[in-house]
């Protein structure tokens, strides 16, 4: 787990009202990436506790920024319950001994982990007072709590930073800490594209320089032999390279522009005389095309050959078919401009009425030529495209898609030490196919128990007791139920349920996905009468015919797809109908293409008018369904 306080807005302005908006999606999230919404101390709903906040922040006037947002975000393989998320954060409030105070939180999932944000109002409801989180160490007391998640939760163990935990389950401070070499934001661009950061390059190559110059003309000198130039900025200086800089204090703290003065005497400019050198042709944005090690430099290469070779090919296919086509429509105008001569060029005298009408059918008939023409080559281009990607997946989701689960875990977590699966023993199941019992690990519990986990950890999410089999209610999901159901069905058949209405809802959903069997009578009917409504809900989308769906007029001429390709297919394009009694959505590609789904096929329903992008990876697996739009970074407000 991850536990961070993002960047502080750079004017200065945060407000409740711009943090709640973001957490509970209004401003910079869709509102369908927010999965559970809690709140502490406050007696509004959530879209109203920003008032409420506001109010109690007006009693201290002597507080420039009562507002805390932190981070709390788990493993892309973990998925915490509501309750879950509830409890990890009361607990990070309590390390930062703001569990008084007034907080609300939102769980989130526009990215690939699960993270919930959490806005926090320091000033006491009971003093008016302004508490100091952790008394000044948030970062440290986020940490801590961290740890404390893991432990309580049973989720892996983070093997970095300040904490470590020891075999009995406590969190003691490392007497030794590591410092990171380059801050943060260099080393997230290092790990998540396997390139060399402006900052470690002047690091290496500069700190020498600086700490050992005799006067400014040398140090000038010097620099500019690296490709590199000294600039004032405000109190303190910068090293430009390009139109790129890297702050002089990161660079070296032994040499930041106060000191360097105290050492040089009073700051001289650069001479005309010095001429910086060549700087390296490859570089984007703050990074530059070198790597640390063999194994990333190798991916990397990798990663670009068939990126320019799917570009290079893109492109080639997209120009041969403009040629084309352009040659068609230079085909069409001279056999129309010759056809127009052979006609004209006849006399006409007596015949001026014949020769209007005449000259309004070619045009009627030529301009209809033109614009099916067209039409056609705009089918085609979209048709090409279709086959493209509208982007290049990113090197950290390509090297997802590769066999190196060890580069990708790296470049995935960025900063962290990471076990890989076979050291922390946890096996990441195939996404094609839900998790049951074979994620789960046996050992032995008190007495004649068996305990069942996932995931590596040491909380069992159920327990084999002999006669009965155990679910732990902390842990209570439908993955959880279908393995113990399966487990009871292999040492039983058929399975009484005993527990509340909750859990045997859990039972039934379970029963009816994994196809499991239940003693209970009343529980074994629902479960039947599931499955055949289910079965009819797959059957009923095949009721709809091509002639139906014309005379919806979706589009003109449309050309209709009642059963896509679901082997590694992709559709772009808008929703144009749901018909949910059928169980289908029709999907509109282009101008006149259109693609029947199964709405039970899908991850999630989708919205009238939402432009999707749905990708089939198996004929059993759900398709992922994406929004076409550009994904925002998570920033603080």
């Amino acid at each position: 787990m991850i536990a961070k306080v993002p960047p502080h807005r750079r004017d200065g302005k945060s407000s409740f009202k711009s943090l709640v908006n973001y957490c509970l999606g209004v401003t910079g999230h869709a509102k369908d990436s927010v999965l559970h919404v809690g709140t502490k101390n406050l007696n509004s709903p959530p879209e109203k506790a920003y008032l409420e906040m506001e109010g109690l922040s007006y009693e201290n006037v002597r507080c420039k920024n009562p507002v805390l947002h932190f981070i709390l975000s788990w493993r892309d393989y973990e998925s915490p319950t509501n309750e879950q998320v509830d409890e990890a954060v009361n607990i990070a409030l309590k390390e930062l001994d703001l569990q008084d105070c007034q907080a609300l939180w939102a769980l989130q999932s526009d990215t690939d982990n699960l993270h919930v944000h959490v806005a926090v109002n320091r000033i006491s409801p009971d003093t008016f007072r302004a508490v100091r989180a952790a008394g000044g160490w948030t970062k440290k007391a986020l940490e801590r709590a961290a740890r404390k998640i893991e432990i309580s939760q049973g989720w892996e163990i983070e093997q970095t930073g300040r904490y470590e935990v020891n075999s009995s389950g406590q969190i003691l401070e490392k007497k030794e800490v590591s410092i990171p070499e380059v801050s943060q934001k260099a080393r997230d661009i290092e790990v998540h594209t396997g390139l060399e950061s402006l900052e470690r390059k002047a690091k290496r190559e500069l700190a020498t320089i600086l700490e050992t110059a005799a006067n400014w003309d040398e140090l000038h000198e010097k620099l500019a032999s690296k490709g590199f130039e000294f600039e004032r900025k405000w109190n303190g200086a910068v090293l430009k390279y390009g139109d790129k800089a890297v702050k002089l204090s990161n660079v070296s703290r032994n040499s930041s522009f106060s000191k360097l003065e105290q050492r040089l005497g009073k700051y001289q400019e650069r001479k005309n005389d010095v001429i910086i050198q060549n700087q390296d042709k490859e570089i984007r944005g703050d990074i530059f095309v070198q790597s640390k090690t063999p194994a990333k430099k190798s991916s990397w290469e990798e990663y670009q050959a068939e990126r320019n070779h799917y570009l290079e090919s893109k492109t080639s296919a997209i120009k041969k078919l403009k040629a084309r086509q352009k040659q068609e429509r230079e085909n069409l105008y001279w056999r129309q401009k010759n056809r127009r001569s052979e006609i004209f060029s006849e006399s006409w005298k007596g015949r001026g009425s014949e020769l209007n009408q005449l000259r309004s059918i070619f045009a009627f008939v030529h301009r209809k030529e033109q614009l099916e023409l067209r039409e056609r080559q705009t089918e085609e281009m979209q048709e090409l495209k279709s086959h493209f990607l509208k982007r290049f997946p990113s090197f950290k989701d390509w090297l997802a898609d590769q066999s190196r689960e060890d580069l990708y875990r790296v470049y995935r977590y960025p900063g962290q030490l990471l076990l890989s699966p076979e050291q922390s023993g946890i096996k990441i199941p195939n996404p094609q196919r839900a998790l049951d019992l074979r994620d789960y690990s046996a050992r032995r519990g008190a007495g004649s128990s068996v305990l069942y986990c996932r995931g590596g950890t040491f909380t069992a999410d159920f327990s084999d007791m002999g006669k009965r089999i155990l679910l732990n209610k902390r842990k209570l999901t439908e993955e959880s139920v279908a393995a113990a159901l399966q487990l009871a069905n292999q040492k039983w058949g058929a399975t009484e349920i005993t527990g509340n209405a909750e859990y045997k809802e859990l039972c039934i959903s379970a029963a009816v996905k994994y196809g499991l069997k239940l003693a209970n009578p009343n529980l074994a009917a629902e479960v039947e009468r599931r499955r055949q409504a289910l079965r009819q809900s797959r059957q009923q989308h095949t009721l709809i015919t091509i002639k139906e769906i014309s005379k919806l007029k979706l589009a003109e001429n449309p050309k209709i797809y009642i059963n896509p390709r679901m082997d590694n297919q992709q559709y772009n394009g808008r929703i144009v109908h749901i018909d949910e009694k059928r169980g289908i959505c029709i999907q509109l590609s282009g101008q006149r293409s259109l693609f029947v789904h199964r709405l039970d096929k899908l991850e999630r329903p989708p919205l009238q008018g939402e432009t999707l992008k749905i990708s089939y990876t198996d004929e059993n697996h759900r398709a992922k369904v994406q929004r076409e739009e550009v994904r925002r970074r998570t920033r603080s407000l």
